[in-house]
């Protein structure tokens, strides 16, 4: 792959990919690339994914805890009798 390449953009989404970049600008106070503004909106796209990964990852713990301190009927320790291993 080259190191540089061409994207085909329509005239809106290249004012919004400007308009993004201008707002970065503004917020580090220096000139910004598309490329840069591309970046950021990747990492922020993988700092979701992880977020709601993570998200997902502590209901998921919720829910299985949940379920284990769920009690059963019939598996009590008064439900299991020992076996008598001389009946043989």
């Amino acid at each position: 792959m080259s190191k540089n390449t061409t994207m085909k953009l329509s005239k809106e989404t290249l004012e919004k990919l400007h308009k993004l970049a201008g707002e970065i600008a503004a917020e580090k106070g220096r000139r910004v690339t598309l490329e840069e503004a591309l970046l950021v909106l990747l990492e922020e796209k993988e700092r979701k994914k992880n977020e709601m990964n993570s998200h997902k990852a502590n209901e998921d713990r919720k829910e299985l805890l949940s379920l284990l301190e769920m009690k059963i009927e019939g598996a009590g320790p008064e439900d299991f009798k020992e076996y008598d291993f001389n009946d043989l």
